[in-house]
């Protein structure tokens, strides 16, 4: 019985974490107009080193601490979505990340493995 339920949960745990690739993939070889007409304008677009856009989608999340009723004025956290296009227009990476730092902090050149990163 208990074997059972471990790898019940172990298949959802998996489903799960798929699903989550599986969203951002269909962006993939998307234009840049359709992903905009959908999500909206980002909050920046950075540039890497090859020239390549880096549009920054980010959303200030705000949590509750010991239950207490803090709302804005209590911690928080970002989450960043980086959509990288190439200089086609078309999509070919997405990232997601949370931070403790605002959008207004972000360099195009300190994104961890930027450098590595090249447009199809």
């Amino acid at each position: 019985m208990k074997k059972t339920l471990l790898l019940l949960v172990l298949a959802v745990l998996q489903t799960s974490c798929s699903n989550t690739n599986k969203t951002n993939d269909k962006w993939l070889g998307e234009t840049k107009q359709k992903l905009i007409k959908t999500w909206g304008p980002p909050v920046r677009v950075l540039h890497d080193d090859q020239n390549n856009e880096i549009l920054l989608y980010a959303d200030q999340v705000f949590t509750r601490e010991n239950n207490d009723d803090a709302g804005i004025a209590g911690p928080s956290f970002w989450k960043y979505d980086y959509v990288y296009i190439n200089k086609e227009g078309k999509i070919y990476l997405l990232q997601n990340e949370k931070q403790k730092f605002p959008p207004q902090s972000i360099d195009s050149k300190n994104l961890v493995g930027l450098s590595s990163k090249t447009g199809k």
